[in-house]
């Protein structure tokens, strides 16, 4: 008693692969039946080998239908074009550099909030938060056309120690911070106006701090990268484009994670107890709490803390800021011992899930060097790497500076302070950090 085997469609239903299961188990049944009572079960075998022969075809089928409807729909990270901090939009007459003062404040805020290339750091707003939190001069340069017009700026800081040196930022502790401008010529003008301030105050060099080669002819730093994510207007299809190991580490650190909050200033003290230790176990000297609270208050409305907790304690934390298209997160931490949970993984997770629910297109994961573990880290999340650009401009003959922790001189100063204890720590490390760019 033979069953013809019809060839796989490709619009195959589950219909008919359920009623191939029930046939199998009838089959299987009758075979038993058969066995016990002592006859022949041979045609029923032949007849259930084949019906297995088409379940196996009609299974792999459905799954190739799918597979294929999902890749068509499937979204997947784009490629992102950096905007240029220089544009080539023609000149209108003269050109004059001023310091910016309140009465231009709002023009500056408009002229940023249009350059493509304008992020959070170059605000007014941040060039004060650094004078008024560390005591650093700072000068916010403007360009103004004949009709005074913004058309371009260059926020400076001048960070001045005896253990670093003396030298300008643009812009210090944050990632971006160079030159806007209109056009080349504006550039150089604002450059040539930062680098005769340089020149008063006897500093070694002047740090320009781009995400492009603006292609000025200077000495360049380029061993940093940047993560830029874009972000799809729906979570699920994000979650989707994740590799299956990366959403495997995310349902784990899930399975660990109790709670995350996203807020303000309420959350600093949970936020700078996990940041504090890890800064420590880096052997980086920390910012101080008031750092991060004045900043929150410079940039209200544009910028959260997070705080992921287990069991109520928290073991992970994230400062966000939010500016145009872009969310960053220039700073994130978790408790080492806790490393094992991937609540790290679920902590970013959140995260993104927030970006998207803000409506945020990019997400910037921060700088680090290539050959760190961070750089694998950001990579995973499908994150596209962004070149960064420092130039440079010097005395004749002065070496591009060494401020970096690969630095020799200070690995023993590393070692150390990643022995001391986090009071000890806390309470010296300010003082450290607002030296170092």
């Amino acid at each position: 008693m033979g069953m013809e085997i019809p060839e796989p469609r490709l619009g195959a239903s589950k219909e008919r692969l359920d009623e191939l299961k029930n046939t199998k188990g009838r089959l299987s049944r009758l075979i038993g039946e058969a066995r016990q009572s002592g006859h022949n079960a041979d045609e029923l075998i032949e007849e259930l080998k084949q019906v297995s022969c088409e379940t196996k075809q009609l299974q792999k089928q459905l799954k190739q239908n799918l597979n294929d409807a999902h890749h068509v729909k499937k979204w997947s990270p784009g490629i992102i074009d950096i905007p240029p901090a220089i544009a080539q939009k023609p000149s209108c007459g003269a050109i004059r550099i001023e310091r910016c003062v309140s009465d231009n404040l709002s023009a500056v805020e408009a002229y940023l909030a249009e350059h493509p290339a304008a992020s959070i750091w170059h605000r007014p707003a941040v060039s004060n938060f650094i004078e008024h939190t560390y005591g650093h001069n700072t000068r916010y340069l403007c360009a103004l056309d004949t009709g005074r017009n913004v058309v371009g700026v260059l926020p400076l800081v001048q960070l001045n120690s005896r253990l670093f040196g003396n030298f300008l930022v643009a812009m210090p502790y944050f990632n971006y911070g160079g030159v806007l401008a209109d056009n080349r010529e504006i550039a150089l003008n604002l450059i040539a106006q930062a680098g005769q301030w340089r020149q008063e105050i006897r500093a070694k060099h002047l740090e320009l701090r781009f995400c492009q080669d603006n292609e000025l002819g200077l000495p360049q730093k380029t061993d940093k990268v940047g993560f830029w994510l874009s972000l799809p207007d729906k979570i699920d299809d994000l979650w989707h484009s994740f590799q299956p190991k990366v959403r495997a580490q995310i349902r784990r650190g899930q399975r660990e994670m109790t709670e995350l909050t996203i807020g303000g200033p309420e959350l600093l003290d949970e936020f700078y107890r996990v940041f504090s230790v890890n800064m420590r176990d880096l052997g980086t000297p920390v910012y101080g709490k008031d750092f991060f609270s004045n900043l929150l208050k410079a940039l209200e409305g544009q910028a959260w803390l997070v705080v992921a907790r287990i069991d109520g304690r928290a073991v992970g934390c994230a400062f966000l800021t939010g500016y145009c298209e872009r969310m960053e997160i220039p700073w994130a931490s978790t408790l080492r011992k806790f490393n094992h949970t991937s609540i790290n993984m679920s902590m970013y997770w959140k995260i993104l899930e927030f970006a998207v629910a803000q409506r945020y297109s990019v997400f910037d994961f921060g700088r680090c060097s290539l050959d760190a573990g961070t750089y694998r880290f950001k990579q995973q999340w499908g994150a596209q790497p962004v070149k960064l650009y420092w130039d440079y401009v010097l005395p004749k003959g002065s070496k591009l500076p060494a401020l970096n922790p690969d630095n020799p001189k200070f690995r023993l100063m590393i070692a150390i302070w990643q022995r001391l204890p986090v009071r000890l720590t806390n309470l010296l490390g300010p003082h450290i950090v607002k030296g170092l760019p």
